[in-house]
């Protein structure tokens, strides 16, 4: 799941052999991050015993499992720890809830239905099953995706079409 904020901390004196993270033992180092549009986020680590979590989105079912916990044992060692939810996988770069979860919103927004209208992947129209014009559009850029225009919206085709909006939306413009 894209955007879900994660941690990963150090344990120490831990064996990472033993592949065992005993109660008690200080946390000595920690790390902080997001998961990317693939659900991914990436530590680069020393040797050591790790435990790792997340704060899981709104609305989101994350499956209950017990301590997540990761051992690194060699350097340059790449290890992969998973934290798993019950929603479903989204099915493409432009999936609403995906793009909706990046977007700053109202709360009256974040509990309606999402619908993406058009999508090439890194621009998209979309908007919400509320009452008035909830439609805006919005560009992936750095991962996540931002609002460009909320409607309704002056700007001209021209400004548009050179920060890299795609033929497909010139109708939602101001020719100028």
């Amino acid at each position: 799941m894209p955007n879900v904020p994660v941690r990963l901390a150090r344990y120490a004196p831990c064996d990472p052999a033993s592949r065992e993270l005993p109660e008690g033992i200080p946390e000595v180092e920690r790390w902080t991050g997001s998961t990317d549009a693939d659900g991914r986020s990436t530590f680069p680590v020393p040797v050591g015993c790790y435990h790792f979590g997340m704060t899981p989105p709104p609305g989101s079912d994350p499956v209950p499992e017990g301590m997540h916990t990761l051992f690194v044992t060699t350097d340059g060692e790449s290890v992969t720890g998973s934290l798993r939810f019950q929603n479903p996988a989204p099915t493409s770069n432009c999936d609403p809830q995906s793009i909706a979860g990046d977007l700053d919103l109202a709360d009256y927004q974040r509990n309606a239905t999402a619908t993406v209208r058009e999508c090439d992947g890194t621009w998209a129209v979309i908007a919400w099953d509320v009452p008035g014009d909830s439609q805006r559009i919005v560009w992936r850029a750095a991962a996540s995706w931002t609002t460009y225009v909320i409607f309704p919206h002056n700007r001209c085709w021209t400004q548009a079409k050179t920060d890299g909006a795609p033929d497909m939306l010139e109708r939602y413009f101001t020719a100028c």
